[in-house]
């Protein structure tokens, strides 16, 4: 790496981001009447909490050199040397780099252009941070389990009791398929979907709610993270490409998810020879 690589977002999104606040601050202004002025206050204080986070999120930075990782925004500069790193953390889709104390934590923005990049640099410089030995069980909370059954039967129990009201005044049926239909949904996917990851030996053993299958290292083609675009942002995933064309899709687990896609590369690494880091690195 010759220079530093700075991952931001396009001045555009921010130009943008100005133009849409700033009509929206006229409405606000001019809605606020002599008499009325106080109900406004609220509102106002929203507008003014919603615009700083954007504002902080939108002038985000992360800065990646050969000797250190930094991210910057509005607040200031916080920089870790990638010998300073003691520990990983984080949630979800985030990432937390903290040093031994405790005392600084660089936390690369996930919604940043470039951020599966960024999690590639850090495996790559601190390999020794996600030793699949250390974190060789790897598993939904109790309480991301919980939530599909109980929201499918929340949406089972509420057609049911529409059901009930249509029964006796003869009203349309479609709210009650809709939710029906939904609530299958939920339940159905809490018996496909992934619950727990857990390496043993050359192999992974992939856990369901009440089944497991086991894929040697040798079936699995590669190992990458990847996402898909949604309107609340970029949903991330980890994706195991099999040797035979299929594709096994990890989201949800714990730690977090770079922690889990960079334990597993280094595993599979380990276990087939093979170099899975990006080609644009």
């Amino acid at each position: 790496m010759n220079e530093p690589r700075v991952y931001k977002n396009s001045p555009f999104l921010f130009i943008l981001m100005l133009l849409i606040f700033g009509v929206l601050f006229i409405g606000l202004v001019t809605a606020m009447g002599r008499d009325t002025w106080y109900i406004m206050i609220p509102f106002a204080l929203a507008f003014g909490i919603i615009f700083l986070v954007a504002m902080l999120s939108l002038t985000s930075k992360t800065i990646i050199s050969d000797e250190e990782i930094s991210t910057q925004n509005l607040l200031g500069t916080k920089t870790l040397r990638w010998s300073e790193i003691n520990q990983v953390s984080g949630w979800g889709h985030a990432i937390k780099l903290r040093d031994m104390d405790r005392n600084l934590t660089v936390a690369p923005s996930p919604q940043l252009p470039g951020y599966p990049e960024v999690i590639e640099w850090i495996g790559i410089k601190r390999p020794d941070l996600f030793s699949p030995m250390e974190y060789a069980e790897m598993s939904k909370s109790w309480a991301a389990t919980a939530a599909f059954p109980i929201a499918g039967l929340a949406m089972l129990g509420l057609g049911a009791f529409l059901y009930t009201q249509t029964q006796s005044n003869g009203d349309t049926f479609f709210p009650v398929i809709f939710l029906v239909f939904v609530g299958l949904g939920f339940l159905i996917a809490t018996f496909t979907s992934i619950q727990a990851v857990s390496i043993e030996g050359n192999s992974i053993v992939i856990g369901y709610l009440f089944n497991q299958k086991t894929l040697l290292a040798d079936e699995i083609a590669s190992v990458n993270l990847s996402y898909t675009q949604t309107r609340n942002g970029k949903n991330y995933f980890v994706a195991l490409y099999l040797t035979n064309k299929k594709t096994v899709r990890l989201s949800g687990l714990r730690p977090n998810l770079p922690v889990v896609y960079l334990v597993l590369k280094n595993w599979h690494r380990k276990n087939t020879g093979t170099n899975n880091s990006s080609s644009r690195l």
